[in-house]
């Protein structure tokens, strides 16, 4: 009879049988000593076993995603021709969803911080390079999770040396042409110094001074987040020059902006990293919010999975969705309805992005987050639609817009296994294609029948 400890050892020795197909192997006093380890626990061999699925199941798919970056560098080098005189990095990028890998030339132009250079891109664009982290990965992660959602996004690059290793990522300057950019924070003082709006201006100021003077704090009454939001909104509104048509358009930029804040998990939630480009080119100021960008994403001390940044404050999120839409429906139910209508293919395509730029512990636990936010995101869409249900105009506005999504997404499955990312619609296929056989070849019986008897009449 086999005893606890062989059948534990017998269980460890099945399971390895996974990893050494990927190359792994346990020595056998290796599996000796984690055998002896888990008979020490005292707990019932199904709950050891158990354990031992698990462990062996999450090592499977680290050693799987780490053969998939290394393949990654292997298909880059196939995939373009060694730097030429003039150019001294390629770059990684997307258009349209599709994979882009450049040459360029980079010259260092100013160092701004330990982090942050200013350089000339092909000695045109200016532009800003970061150097290896995983906090900027998440800033290439992010531009493609803004294309997919169809959020502006400022043009991001992963930087490779001649010998494809990566060196940092780069970002494009806002300021193009006659544009002028501007942080939120540095808006007001614009504000303050051109707007006629005097009560406005200064009522904004006092709020803005009492929030600073506080720090960030957590805020948990709908009212006051909703202060915090109109703060933003407010301060457009006494924008010099700002038309209805203007002010509605960048009201609805940013409340989307947020709603993608909240969805990535993205930290750098505050006035500073967010602004406006002023276009003065004709003799009245026009504005569009700015492309979004530096983006972060890590565990901070001070807020909890369930809460993120914004503005001035620590919010809950299921508290920042309600205020979402509550108050600004009218501006935030596209992109609402575009996540939750498409909340599995949206997780699989993202966990495809999330795995191409992070090392194994990190996409795991950045995966996790994307996806409680998008249940957070659906439960709050779910019961505001309880006491307001989808009109028939809307249901045909949510219908175009997914459309406008698919077509907008398809370009990127190309980079993907599709069989995977659909894989939740194989069963329903097959069945269409079983049901259709059956007809035809019922069709084709009845035909042959009614032959038959034509036949025998005559």
């Amino acid at each position: 009879m086999i005893n606890k400890r062989d059948e534990i050892i017998n269980h460890i020795k099945l399971r390895l049988s996974s990893l050494e197909e990927l190359g792994k192997n346990y020595s056998d006093e290796k599996i000796n000593k984690l055998a002896d380890k888990l008979l020490s626990t005292n707990k019932p061999l199904d709950v050891i076993k158990n354990k031992i699925d698990n462990e062996f199941s999450n090592q499977v798919r680290k050693v799987n995603h780490n053969s998939h970056l290394a393949s990654l560098k292997e298909y880059y080098i196939a995939s373009i021709d060694k730097l030429s005189k003039n150019n001294n990095y390629y770059l990684l990028s997307y258009h349209m969803g599709e994979k882009i890998l450049e040459q360029a030339f980079i010259s260092d132009e100013k160092v701004i911080n330990d982090d942050l250079v200013e350089v000339k891109l092909n000695k045109k664009r200016t532009a800003y390079k970061k150097h290896n982290s995983t906090n900027n990965d998440y800033e290439l992660i992010m531009s493609d999770m803004a294309y997919i959602l169809n959020i502006p996004y400022a043009k991001t690059y992963r930087i490779f040396n001649k010998d494809m290793e990566p060196e940092g990522t780069l970002n494009e300057s806002l300021e193009i042409d006659n544009k002028k950019f501007l942080s939120l924070e540095d808006t007001l003082q614009f504000v303050l110094e051109e707007s006629s709006k005097f009560t406005k201006k200064n009522t904004l100021k006092v709020f803005h001074d009492k929030c600073k003077k506080k720090g960030i704090i957590n805020v948990n009454k709908l009212d006051d987040i909703k202060k915090n939001i109109d703060y933003v909104l407010n301060l457009f509104s006494v924008l010099p020059d700002i038309t209805k048509d203007n002010l509605e358009k960048i009201k609805r930029q940013y409340l989307n902006y947020v709603l993608f804040e909240l969805l990535t998990n993205n930290i750098k939630n505050d006035l500073t990293n967010i602004g406006l480009l002023i276009d003065k080119s004709s003799l009245k100021y026009t504005y569009e919010l700015s492309l979004t960008y530096n983006k972060c994403n890590i565990i901070l001390d001070l807020v909890e999975d369930d809460e993120v940044l914004l503005n001035f404050y620590i919010v809950n999120k299921g508290d920042l969705i309600s205020v979402l839409l509550d108050s600004y429906y009218k501006y935030t139910k596209e992109l609402f309805s575009m996540i939750v209508d498409n909340q599995n293919k949206l997780i699989k395509i993202f966990d495809e992005v999330i795995k191409e730029h992070l090392e194994y512990e990190d996409y795991n636990l950045y995966h996790r987050m994307v996806t409680d936010n998008i249940m957070y995101i659906t439960e709050g869409l779910n019961k505001y639609r309880v006491s307001n249900p989808v009109s028939e105009e809307d249901k045909t506005l949510f219908e175009d817009n997914n459309m406008l999504f698919n077509n907008r997404v398809m370009p990127l499955l190309d980079n993907y296994d599709n069989d995977n990312i659909f894989e939740d619609n194989r069963g329903s296929t097959i069945i269409v294609g079983v049901v259709a056989f059956i007809l035809t070849i019922t069709i084709l019986l009845i035909l042959f029948a009614i032959y038959s008897i034509i036949k025998l009449d005559m």
